[in-house]
């Protein structure tokens, strides 16, 4: 999952997937687009948590990039 800030009150998440069905039941839910519809459910659902918020959490505030963690501590 990636985050990408569009600006100051609005950011673009994405989330990239990777999923092979094992038997008859998980490749039938596929082919229904089951698995689909829970992924985006998910995420609809993390975007009503986080808009209701109105605010951060406190959490880790860091970053990473190309692998690296900054475990800078935001106030």
């Amino acid at each position: 999952m990636t985050f990408h800030r569009i600006d100051d009150s609005r950011t673009r998440v994405m989330l990239q997937v990777d999923y092979e069905p094992q038997g008859v039941v998980e490749n039938v839910a596929d082919a229904l687009g089951v698995v689909k519809a829970r992924i985006k459910g998910d995420l609809e659902r993390f975007k009503d948590f986080i808009e209701r918020r109105g605010r951060e959490t406190g959490a880790w505030r860091g970053e990473i990039q190309q692998g690296q963690v900054d475990r800078r501590k935001v106030s």
